[in-house]
């Protein structure tokens, strides 16, 4: 996962602004999954190139001491995302300071920084909805074959490994979920054990999104995916490879928080400020995975 630049914490700021960075780092689901590449500083897009596959039959038999004369195209297309913007702020007044015996400056920390991290992992989210490769659909209740058709359609795309599947907690939790799919002793015959997904790692899995694998997947669930599609009960999750989606990071790095005194208010203003901006770099990488989780 990429870490963050806190920029300069002085005195008992510090702590704010590491435990803002640190619930950003740790909240993120999407961010360790894309392709992320950082703006040089003076420039604010990224090009992240999209190459052609090549086929097999391209390849051909070569003579010992001859000339291999056939010369094959390798083709490519820039894709480009431009950074922006994502700012949340908070004020807080000294008498809430002194009225609160919690660690209050600690806490709006925490808070802006989990606020940001949901707003990037949702802008991420939104691009696996653009994936013109479908499995499942509307209506339909998940099951087995939809995630091994997946990542059917990902390895004739020729995508790179690793794999991602990324569903919303219903997809995973509910009664028409991975989780009871995969625990059902009917997919596996009356004389085999359930599938596990979990094994082992359910406190892993509520801490970090990081449930488990399953045909070739590494399984995450994220509460930023629709759970109500068009309102008829589904929910919208994909599969996708790293080189499906890239994510352009600021010059100066990905999260910042700064703060700045009030005296005349009697408070000090908090300001949180991601620097990112999203774009598919290849359609066919990515899987769009729509179920019934009503």
């Amino acid at each position: 996962m990429a870490e963050t630049d806190t920029g300069v914490a002085q005195g008992g700021l510090g702590k704010t602004i590491g435990d803002a960075v640190i619930a950003f780092n740790h909240t993120n689901v999407m961010l360790p999954l894309v392709t992320s590449k950082q703006a040089v500083k003076g420039a604010i897009t990224v090009q992240f190139p999209d190459y052609t596959k090549i086929a097999s039959s391209s390849v051909g038999a070569g003579t010992d001491g001859s000339d291999y004369g056939t010369v094959t195209s390798i083709t490519t297309a820039a894709r480009s995302a431009t950074v922006s913007e994502h700012v949340i702020r908070a004020d807080v007044t000294d008498l809430a300071v002194m009225g609160n015996a919690d660690d209050l400056t600690g806490n709006v920390g925490q808070i802006l920084g989990n606020a940001v991290a949901a707003k990037l992992d949702d802008d991420l989210v939104e691009l696996g909805k653009s994936f013109s490769q479908t499995e499942c659909g509307a209506g339909t209740t998940l099951a087995l074959s939809h995630i091994f058709g997946s990542m059917r359609q990902l390895r004739a795309a020729g995508a790179p490994f690793p794999y991602n599947l990324v569903l919303s907690p219903k997809q995973v939790w509910g009664s028409k979920g991975l989780i009871a799919l995969t625990n059902d002793a009917a997919v596996t015959g009356s004389n085999a054990k359930p599938l596990s997904l979990l094994g082992d790692k359910g406190e892993e899995a509520m801490a970090t999104g990081m449930i488990g694998t399953i045909a070739g997947f590494n399984v995450y669930w994220s509460d930023q995916i629709d759970e109500d599609v068009s309102s008829g009960g589904d929910a919208a999750g994909f599969a996708f490879s790293k080189g499906a989606v890239g994510l352009a990071v600021g010059p100066e790095g990905l999260f910042r928080i700064e703060t700045e005194r009030n005296a005349s208010f009697r408070s000090t203003e908090y300001v949180a400020v991601g620097f990112w901006g999203e774009v598919e770099i290849k359609d066919s990488f990515g899987v769009y995975i729509l179920s019934d989780v009503s």
